[in-house]
Order: C-alpha cells, then sequence, then structure tokens
C-alpha cells in the first residue's frame, strides 16, 4: 500500500511537471481555510447596510439572498468581490 501511494505521487508530480496548465477548483472551504472570515467585523464594515435592510448576518449567505432586482443583487456582488 505505502509503495502504490509513492508511486501515485510520483506519477502525479511528473504530470504537474509536464502540464502546460493545472486548473483548481474551490469552494468556500479554501478561502476559509486561508483566513476569510465572512462574518464578524468584516462584515459589520462593509455590509451593514445589507444586514439591516435584508437581515442576514454573513456574507455567505448574502450570497444566496433572493434580492428583489438585479441592481440590488450586483450591488452587493460588487461590494463583496472588492
Amino acid at each position: 500500500m505505502k509503495d502504490d501511494y509513492k508511486q501515485r505521487l510520483i506519477k502525479a508530480k511528473k504530470l504537474i511537471d509536464e502540464a502546460d496548465y493545472i486548473l483548481i477548483g474551490a469552494g468556500a472551504g479554501l478561502s476559509t481555510a486561508a483566513g476569510f472570515e465572512y462574518a464578524g467585523k468584516t462584515f459589520e464594515k462593509y455590509f451593514s447596510d445589507f444586514e439591516k435592510k435584508y437581515g442576514f448576518k454573513d456574507m455567505y449567505s448574502g450570497g444566496f439572498y433572493p434580492f428583489e432586482s438585479s441592481q440590488e443583487k450586483w450591488a452587493y456582488w460588487s461590494r463583496f468581490i472588492m
């Protein structure tokens, strides 16, 4: 089992070394692991107006909020991206 794992690592390294590009798909877990905070001080600083108007308590929940207009939706997302 140990040798099989080692051989797979060697093969993976070779494929990475030979690749022109590497595409990584990631979700919220990666940014959270890197220390990004969706609530707390950052949310309060940049999204307190959204919290008052819409009631969600963190940036992640805001991403799924059913805004009434595309203008509201993109106002939220443009700030999130910034």
